[in-house]
Parts: C-alpha cells; sequence; structure tokens
C-alpha cells in the first residue's frame, strides 16, 4: 500500500507546466490521504480556472496511477489563495 510520504515523493515529480517547478515546491499540495482503495489530495491552486492548472492536476493523476495502480485518485481544490514560495524567500 502506498504512503503519504511515497504519494508526496511521487507529486514532487509532477512540473506545474506554468513554473517547471513541482507540486510540493512549490506548496500546492496541503494534505495527503492514502487508504487501500484511495488517494485524496487536498491542493491549492495557483489560478482557478486556469488551463496549466487542469494539466498539472491531469499530470499528477495519471502519474500516481502509473505508480500506485488502478486506485480511485482525487483532487480537493482548497478555496485558499496561493502564495508562490518565492514570496517567503525574499
Amino acid at each position: 500500500m502506498a504512503t503519504e510520504a511515497d504519494v508526496r515523493a511521487e507529486l514532487d515529480r509532477v512540473m506545474h507546466p506554468s513554473f517547471d517547478v513541482s507540486l510540493v515546491t512549490l506548496r500546492m499540495v496541503e494534505a495527503i490521504r492514502v487508504s487501500e482503495t484511495r488517494i485524496e489530495v487536498d491542493l491549492v491552486l495557483n489560478c482557478p480556472g486556469c488551463p496549466a492548472s487542469e494539466t498539472a492536476l491531469a499530470r499528477a493523476r495519471e502519474r500516481l496511477r502509473r505508480r500506485f495502480g488502478e486506485i480511485e485518485v482525487s483532487f480537493q481544490l482548497l478555496p485558499k489563495i496561493w502564495s508562490p514560495p518565492w514570496n517567503s524567500w525574499l
């Protein structure tokens, strides 16, 4: 069975198409819940409705299914305002 760390490691390999930086590095992944039949990921999108975000979600779903098999993968899109990590680096 997958663990939260396994899922986070896979999501760290999914690059956001607008920034070419991983979803984890961009701090878009808020929480991960794993069971035997399901992976749930809470995400904050950089811009709701943005086509690049939809592409990132599709890439993440594909990567998780490829790694963990035909498990149910769901994303909960949180109603938060995303703040890029580089704002805190300044």
